[in-house]
């Protein structure tokens, strides 16, 4: 069943459970099922627009009894494969039903070199965005700013801060270390309504040992801080963590976690199927 503002995938690239993995987390999710379950990094803001479409688009869609019809644009974060699956051109054109529709692909800066590899489909256009630069998508302005990550095609990932038709400001940031002062910079313009970080590793350790282009617990919490200091966030903002990996905690102790955070915001652990709308 369509649902707007939904996860359809909420970890990291490796899924939970991983099925080369015997740890705790992905063991507890092969036996509780449920919220424990987290499929490849997806979130459907509506009928028409999706951010990132990865490896498992074609489960996704069964698992929710929705479908990917009506989709006319998806944002693309970056060139990994769990977050962008070029097979998508190909599944969508050999349906019982062709699609008449246009499907819009966008590609930040260097990510749009992929497009040289993908196949021609008259029914797809891609387009190619710039960093801090603002574009009418849909009925939403979409702009891209960096995330530290990179590809062997692009340096940087794209975030997306996004303004809906109502007015409300969402910023959508997975596969980022802790920001670079641009993006915070930038982002001290704006106060979100909606937040939502990636925290690939969901444990915390040393700020000296974190990985520069993940976000572990104890840097993401950081990362919020300084969002916090900034007045990018505060106690109204509606935030979500996701892109979890099994490396930590499982989705009930990062619950836990996050509940006993004391910070001036609270935070809400995301899982596959959440609807933001709704919840």
């Amino acid at each position: 069943m369509y649902k707007p503002m939904r996860f359809w995938g909420t970890s990291g690239g490796t899924g939970v459970p991983s099925p080369f993995c015997k740890c705790s987390v992905c063991e507890n999710a092969r036996h509780v099922g449920g919220k424990e379950i987290r499929h490849r990094s997806a979130f459907r803001i509506d009928k028409k627009v999706m951010i990132d479409t990865g490896e498992d688009f074609v489960v996704q869609a069964a698992r929710f009894q929705d479908d990917l019809a009506d989709i006319e644009h998806f944002l693309i974060t970056h060139t990994h494969g769990d977050h962008f699956n070029k097979k998508v051109i190909w599944s969508r054109r050999v349906g019982a039903l062709m699609p008449t529709t246009i499907l819009n692909l966008y590609f930040v800066d260097e990510a749009y070199n992929i497009t040289e590899t993908l196949e021609k489909d008259p029914k797809v256009v891609c387009h190619k965005l710039e960093f801090g630069k603002t574009y009418k998508i849909s009925d939403m302005e979409v702009t891209p700013l960096k995330g530290i990550h990179s590809t062997n095609i692009e340096k940087y990932s794209a975030n997306y801060l996004i303004k809906f038709a109502d007015g409300r400001l969402m910023y959508y940031g997975v596969d980022t270390g802790y920001y670079i002062d641009e993006t915070f910079d930038f982002l001290k313009k704006y106060k979100l309504n909606i937040f939502i970080s990636e925290c690939t590793y969901p444990r915390e350790r040393p700020i000296e040992e974190s990985i520069s282009t993940h976000m572990d617990v104890s840097r993401c919490v950081e990362n919020m801080d300084k969002l916090y200091e900034n007045g990018t966030i505060d106690k109204d903002t509606t935030i979500y963590v996701t892109h979890i990996d099994c490396r930590g905690m499982n989705h009930a102790q990062l619950e836990e976690y996050f509940d006993k955070l004391d910070r001036g915001y609270k935070v809400n652990v995301a899982y596959d199927g959440l609807s933001i709308d709704e919840d």
